[in-house]
């Protein structure tokens, strides 16, 4: 049905297939906002750009392998959607808990507050002596998902006790983390995402869902703003970053630029050229199915898979590992595009499967990836009910890794298996106090009396 579909219905089927994900797993007590923030990230990349081609005025001549990529994309969507439903319902067969039991338990917040001290400590002082040395630098990477962890975790037990103004409170400070990237690493794109994962979180369990999506539809509106502005000075910015130039030199061309913030405006064809320029992964991904096609590429059969399997091996026990995180040469080789030096290009989930397998791989890939979203999700969240953080950790910092939609399996199994060692060990040099008995929370998320079961 997609392989000859136009492109107002790809992008129909697209967005039909996404609200179906939502209604099926956007509820209460369905996860901790790593589906919604899989839908977000997977839509800014996949069905953002297309849709601008629906602009009457802005024509482009890439609009062909556009809409080959999206088709792709579309594809692993669905399958996305079918994953999900397994893997939610191996979710509720782990629960090993009458419902009538399942009440919701206080976290230990001086548990989290640990969790948030560290995340900090390693954020601010070790990532900066950890440099050159591959596994410390691999599992200090994890800092800022600590930090969004624990920052969820507050946000709940608040939510959980009525105070809803610390919990915005929490939810204001993550607006810091792009700000934070932008001034010591010069992306936008990381702390963005942390930022939005802290939103997919609250957003999760916070009611009513209209003051959602309202809410939603403004942020979008901002954020497109302040990406297009990002873009416009976004050399200007780098060029101190990334030149050694001090903290107070990067905070002043900051402060220029987004003094001059552009709204975004969809008259304006600069404005639409800067997402389309660099957020239309579909272009990528339709260059790569015309280049496998007529054979000047030729498939991957797995080899990258087998790499990103190599990459749970720490360099600490294979110094020679041939392996680098990234997404290396891949998105040139497959695409015949060249990248200015210093360019970092994703190849992104869709695209890898792609060239491994085809389509077939797309289908088999997403149907895996969506039902781990959706099972971690899920055991995410019966964690935090049974007020067990550590075990919360275990399983949300690795599901992190499978939101990085547009990386490499490389970077995902690296990310998700040093969050499960980061989350372990934390795990043990921050234990618990020990609950009494269980306790309903003043407000619970569930509604006014109890938990609701799972459904």
């Amino acid at each position: 049905m997609l392989a000859d579909s136009s492109l107002e219905t790809t992008i129909v089927i697209a967005a039909l297939t996404t609200t179906y994900i939502l209604v099926r797993h956007w509820r209460p007590d369905s996860g901790t906002g790593l589906m919604l923030t899989y839908l977000l990230s997977f839509g800014t990349i996949h069905l953002l750009a297309p849709v601008l081609y629906l602009i009457p005025w802005f024509g482009d001549i890439r609009i062909g392998p556009t809409l080959e990529g999206l088709r792709e994309s579309t594809i692993a969507l669905i399958a996305f959607a079918a994953g999900a439903e397994i893997g939610a319902r191996l979710a509720r067969q782990r629960n090993d808990r009458p419902p009538a039991d399942d009440l919701i338990r206080p976290i230990d917040t001086r548990q989290a507050n640990a969790y948030l001290i560290a995340g900090l400590f390693i954020y601010a002082v070790m990532i900066p002596a950890s440099r050159g040395i591959p596994t410390l630098t691999a599992l200090v990477s994890m800092a800022l998902p600590m930090i969004v962890g624990a920052m969820g975790a507050k946000c709940w037990a608040a939510w959980c006790e009525g105070r809803q103004g610390v919990m915005w409170g929490w939810v204001a400070i993550s607006l810091a983390f792009p700000v934070l990237t932008v001034l010591t690493q010069g992306f936008l794109g990381f702390g963005f995402a942390s930022m939005l994962t802290l939103f997919a979180f609250v957003a999760s369990y916070y009611r009513p869902q209209w003051k959602v999506l309202v809410a939603g539809l403004a942020l979008a509106y901002i954020g497109l703003s302040v990406y297009v502005t990002y873009m416009r000075d976004r050399t200007d910015i780098r060029n101190i970053v990334w030149t050694g130039g001090t903290l107070r030199e990067s905070a002043a061309q900051a402060s220029d630029t987004f003094g001059a913030l552009e709204w975004f405006d969809p008259n304006n064809v600069k404005h639409l050229d800067r997402i389309d320029g660099r957020l239309n992964q579909d272009l990528l991904i339709g260059m790569a199915v015309e280049n496998l096609e007529v054979g000047t590429a030729h498939f991957a059969a797995g080899s990258t898979i087998f790499d990103a399997v190599l990459a749970v091996v720490p360099r600490a026990l294979w110094p020679d590992k041939p392996v680098a995180a990234g997404s290396g040469d891949l998105v040139a080789d497959f695409t015949g595009l060249r990248f200015p030096e210093g360019t970092s290009v994703g190849i992104g989930q869709v695209m890898e499967c792609y060239v491994n397998f085809g389509t077939t791989g797309v289908l088999i890939g997403f149907l895996l990836i969506g039902g781990c979203v959706a099972f971690f999700d899920r055991v995410s969240l019966r964690c935090l009910r049974q007020g067990h953080l550590s075990g919360f950790m275990v399983w949300y910092l690795p599901g992190l890794a499978f939101l990085q939609v547009g990386g490499s399996f490389v970077e995902l199994c690296g990310v998700a298996a040093s969050g499960l060692v980061v989350a372990r060990l934390f795990g043990y040099l921050t234990p618990a106090k020990p609950h009494a008995e269980a306790t309903e929370p003043v407000v619970s998320p569930f509604g006014q009396t109890g938990a609701a079961p799972e459904r």
